[in-house]
């Protein structure tokens, strides 16, 4: 099986979901061939024209990307909306499309699909985050750090966090948030804004074998409170950060419980696997991008140009 995979790896080299989920379908067996879209914008047709044949084509996230080159491309077509659905309103357009099937990534942007009438109901799965056990693991070390709270501060976040004693809160990325994640005792997880969701961080943090204490996830969530995690709402987080910093047993047998979950069922092989079943669900003949494509070149220009412009207006004024 070959697919082609447009999305934004090189922005997000070696740490962001692309990578993973490139690796991951590299490890079943899926040869690869993927094109940066943000990074081409301005070559994009000529990327995929001199692409090789793919079974099928996969898109994660697709902000502007022109539905010239998606006409042009004859296998199965996938869309993955990577970001929540009430955030990202430019995945709108995409939803409209008519990709073969789309992958979101909650029961709440599901259903916001379905009920709008973009995409049927036997179209349209739910693909968790995930975690990579080469990057996020488990360590023997030191346990230094009682409460950790590591991503940006929102609004939102920096309100919460600013009520909550003995938190350390910092930004990092990579081996160095898994480091940290195993010197936590206790690591929080904070919805960014309003939005429910069940982020990446969750599955990062049990991939590393740390204790997890998170306000409500969505339904989508595959882990069981008081098992694998402590779910809580957040006036109720003070109270469970005294109690399991007192309680080390019990705080411990629940981070390996969720340690054993998530690399059982959650890595991001597992994903990888999901949209190989998928795939295979739609049976397909290599082909390769119709040469027509290269039309598309003075559009995409003429687009591209004018974002620029207005970006730089909105900077200057």
């Amino acid at each position: 099986m070959r697919l082609l995979y447009s999305n934004v790896i090189q922005q997000n080299k070696d740490w962001g979901a692309e990578w993973f989920t490139n690796n991951a379908l590299n490890d079943i067996g899926i040869e690869t061939e993927t094109i940066d879209y943000r990074a081409h914008r301005f070559l994009l047709p000529f990327k995929f024209l001199f692409s090789k044949p793919a079974d099928y084509f996969l898109l994660q996230r697709g902000d502007r990307f022109p539905f010239g080159i998606l006409n042009n491309i004859q296998v199965p077509k996938f869309f993955w909306a990577s970001e929540l659905v009430s955030r990202r309103r430019d995945q709108d357009r995409l939803f409209k499309y008519g990709f073969d099937h789309v992958f979101v990534r909650g029961e709440i942007c599901k259903q916001a699909v379905i009920e709008k009438g973009w995409v049927q109901s036997d179209k349209i799965s739910i693909l968790l985050s995930a975690f990579d056990p080469h990057i996020h693991n488990k360590k023997e070390v030191t346990k230094d750090i009682d409460v950790l709270f590591v991503g940006s501060l929102t609004k939102r976040r920096k309100e919460i966090l600013d009520k909550i004693p003995r938190v350390t809160i910092t930004k990092a990325y990579g081996k160095d948030m898994v480091d940290l994640f195993n010197r936590a005792k206790i690591v929080l997880n904070i919805h960014a804004e309003e939005y429910v969701d069940t982020e990446t961080r969750v599955f990062e943090v049990l991939g590393s074998g740390a204790f997890l204490l998170t306000e409500p996830l969505g339904k989508e969530n595959p882990f069981m409170h008081g098992k694998h995690i402590i779910e809580s709402d957040i006036a109720l987080f003070s109270q469970h950060i005294e109690y399991y910093l007192k309680h080390d047993t019990e705080r411990e047998e629940i981070a390996t419980q969720g340690y054993i979950e998530a690399l059982e069922k959650h890595t991001y092989v597992h994903r990888a696997q999901q949209l190989k079943d998928i795939f295979n669900t739609y049976p397909s003949t290599p082909q390769s991008i119709k040469p027509i494509l290269i039309l598309s070149v003075p559009y995409i220009w003429f687009c591209e140009s004018i974002a620029l412009f207005t970006k730089l207006f909105h900077k200057l004024y």
